[in-house]
């Protein structure tokens, strides 16, 4: 009876702590005839992105809702900017190259400008249109001493800016 005693109280520890998680989601777009820049301000939620002559990537990772919570919403983004001709790319922070990235996050609160620590991309055109592209990278907020890290390796889609 004892026994029997102590599997029921474990199964009932096991699952009355168990989390109940959602994952976030992820997009992953690519856009022709585009173009990124720093915003005017010093601010880390945008860039400017308007039509131009080059390749931009944007992956968006949008954490999960804290039912909790209000005003949680929180979506990181990772902008990759390439030249228009190329089909395959490699670079980072140390490489000397045309790719220009850019990290931004969005939520109900302010960020600065994010300066990054690192970073790693990669991406080849596949025969079907999309691209296979790969990066990881750790950005900081120059006030805040926070450092912040993304990767992701996937396939990106075209799609048209908004």
């Amino acid at each position: 009876m004892r026994k029997l005693f102590y599997l029921c109280l474990g199964l009932i520890c096991l699952f009355s702590c168990e989390k109940e998680t959602t994952p976030g989601t992820t997009e992953r777009y690519f856009y022709i005839n585009s173009e990124i820049a720093p915003p005017s301000e010093d601010v880390g939620m945008y860039v400017n992105w308007t039509t131009g002559d080059k390749t931009v990537f944007r992956f968006i990772y949008t954490h999960p809702e804290e039912k909790n919570i209000a005003d949680d919403e929180l979506s990181e983004t990772f902008w990759i900017e390439i030249p228009s001709d190329v089909t395959a790319f490699s670079g980072n922070q140390q490489a000397d190259s045309d790719i220009e990235v850019y990290y931004t996050r969005s939520c109900y609160c302010y960020f600065e400008a994010f300066e990054f620590e690192e970073f790693n991309v990669s991406g080849t055109k596949k025969n079907n249109g999309t691209w296979d592209v790969s990066f990881s990278m750790k950005a900081k907020s120059p006030s805040y001493n926070e450092v912040y890290e993304l990767e992701d390796s996937g396939t990106y889609f075209l799609s048209q800016m908004n």
